[in-house]
């Protein structure tokens, strides 16, 4: 469940980047892919961060309406700076 939440959070970041700017947009389909993967691999770094570990869902005993919350959170970050660093790559690629 909560994966899924990393994954949709990141994707609609991704999106939402490549639309604010065009420059670093590398179609919208891609945009969604690069940034839902970033959601999802943000969180395994974020959880290791003394104090934000429980609230990305690590070390705790159930699904909580603050566990859906961080996850969220982690993935719309983790999606935002995939989009970036991928589209700033695509840039200078670009030329």
């Amino acid at each position: 469940m909560l994966l899924v939440v990393e994954f949709i959070c990141g994707a609609a970041s991704g999106i939402a980047l490549g639309r604010w700017v065009p420059s670093f947009s590398l179609g919208r389909t891609a945009n969604g892919l690069i940034g839902g993967i970033g959601g999802v691999l943000f969180v395994w770094p974020s959880a290791r961060i003394p104090g934000v570990g429980p609230l990305v869902g690590h070390h705790a005993g159930g699904l909580t309406p603050t566990m859906l919350i961080g996850a969220g959170i982690a993935g719309l970050l983790g999606g935002l700076v995939l989009i970036l660093l991928a589209g700033f790559v695509g840039a200078l690629i670009r030329g």
